[in-house]
């Protein structure tokens, strides 16, 4: 038995519109679980990583900001300890320089006292020794003296007159000068070699003497420790963060109620335009000269549906 043409259209039909009411359910069913994964990644991973990385920027600048006033402060310490070290150090040394030059003033006020000293006590040699020289010159005069006038007196004594008497008297006045000639000779050379040990002794205290001391630079005092210049890290701004995170789009295709439909009305059509070998006169399905096939359904625009929507 034969089944109609119309009776395998529409099973065809029928068939081909369950199978897109299924497909589609099946697809919209896949589409909801993509969107509510992509859902759950954005608002779990993508949003949470994304301010998770805006967050360690924000600590990472913070972190480097606090190394940085840290070792600043560091370095004032380091430089106010420094300087305080160095003070100390030409506080002493200035101590020491002083020291130095009052024990260096004390020395030649030393050297200079006993240099007059020394002066003083070769002068004082001097003058006693002139003053002994003077005396036994005089004492040896005195008894040259004596000796001239006994002589003399002898003479007398004797009874020597005239000629012999005047011979004897020059003689003897010639002696007593000769006498008294070696004496102030012996005196001149005494006085000499005193004034030459004199003069000796003061050149050897002389040589023995200081000079005078002259102010030696003072310690340089010492400059402050210069410190370095640091620079913080720019504020951070709204694009160092870059864009946040936009909700995924689900990419399953769900066919539309109207192409699912137009589908099934193309399988039946399509069934039915196979099982037909003839024409139908009684009903004008498209409209125009009442013939009926599956090329007037093409050029009808009836197959050019699309199969597939998009909500």
């Amino acid at each position: 038995m034969v089944a109609d043409p119309v009776t395998y259209g529409l099973i065809s039909g029928g068939i081909s519109l369950l199978g897109g009411f299924f497909g589609r359910s099946s697809a919209k069913k896949q589409r909801n679980r993509e969107e509510a994964f992509l859902k759950m990644k954005y608002e779990q991973y993508d949003m949470p990583l994304w301010e998770m990385g805006r967050d360690r920027l924000i600590a990472d600048r913070d972190e480097i900001v606090r190394s940085i006033e840290l070792k600043k402060s560091n370095e004032e310490k380091l430089a106010k300890f420094k300087d305080a070290n160095n003070l100390r150090t030409y506080q002493h040394a200035l101590q020491i320089h002083q020291f130095k030059a009052r024990n260096q003033q004390k020395l030649y006020e030393k050297s200079e006292r006993l240099f007059e000293g020394a002066v003083a006590s070769a002068k004082d040699q001097a003058a006693l020794e002139f003053v002994e020289n003077a005396k036994a010159a005089q004492y040896k005069q005195e008894e040259l003296l004596v000796e001239g006038i006994m002589a003399r007196g002898e003479a007398r004594a004797k009874g020597r007159a005239g000629v012999s008497a005047a011979k004897a008297a020059q003689s003897q006045l010639y002696d007593e000068g000769r006498q008294v000639e070696l004496l102030v000779e012996n005196l001149i050379n005494a006085q000499r070699d005193s004034s030459l040990s004199m003069q000796a002794a003061i050149s050897a205290a002389d040589a023995q003497r200081m000079l005078k001391p002259e102010a030696a630079p003072e310690p340089l005092r010492p400059l402050e420790t210069p410190l370095a210049d640091y620079i913080l890290p720019r504020a951070l701004s709204e694009f160092d963060f870059g864009p946040q995170p936009l909700p995924g789009i689900a990419t399953t295709p769900v066919p539309s109620m109207g192409s699912v439909i137009a589908n099934a009305a193309g399988a039946g059509f399509s069934a039915f335009a196979n099982s037909y070998t003839g024409k139908v006169t009684d009903t004008n399905y498209g409209g125009g000269s009442g013939d009926f096939s599956f090329s007037n359904m093409q050029s009808s625009g009836l197959m050019n549906k699309s199969l597939y929507s998009y909500p």
